[in-house]
């Protein structure tokens, strides 16, 4: 599959996905408004099939998956007015660190769906899934925001996974 074929099939994905957050603003707002998603987040690692990998870490896989990359000091911010900022290229184009999100809950589904659209010119809607864990006393909450990447060279899934803890600062 072409990259631009992938960039089509995966922005069609996310376009989707607004249109039906779009369509029931009403199950939207509510979940949103007391999901636990607010505050900033810092990456701790990703997920790949069960695999962890901790922050800091710098993986290249082969195209058209995305580099697997994280530092120290890697967040998103996620702000009550729908704003984010991050530092992470997977949400953000060379032009803007910053955009906009929604929270979704999608029907009969237990987790959320969180769509970003970064402040560039261009459109650069994506989509996932999202889930938060409440923290046990004494240690922040985690957020996992996910997607399956298919892989047309081996024909087989990869679930992907940024793993996020609530920063105390």
């Amino acid at each position: 599959m072409s990259s631009n074929l992938w960039r089509r099939v995966v922005l069609i994905g996310a376009m989707l996905v607004v249109a039906f957050a779009a369509a029931l603003p009403a199950q939207a707002a509510p979940a949103k408004a007391d999901s636990g998603h607010y505050g900033k987040w810092v990456q701790t690692g990703w997920n790949i099939d069960d695999r962890v990998l901790p922050c800091p870490v710098d993986l290249a896989l082969p195209a058209p998956a995305p580099s697997i990359v994280c530092t120290d000091d890697t967040f998103l911010v996620l702000k009550k007015n729908g704003r984010y900022e991050t530092n992470m290229s997977v949400f953000k184009t060379i032009a803007a660190n910053k955009g906009v999100y929604e929270v979704a809950k999608l029907a009969g589904d237990k987790q959320d769906a969180i769509v970003f659209d970064d402040d560039g010119t261009g459109d650069s809607l994506r989509a996932y899934r999202v889930q938060i864990r409440r923290a046990a006393a004494g240690s922040p909450a985690t957020m996992t925001i996910s997607t399956v990447f298919s892989n047309p060279r081996t024909e087989a899934d990869m679930n992907i996974k940024m793993v996020f803890a609530r920063s105390t600062s």
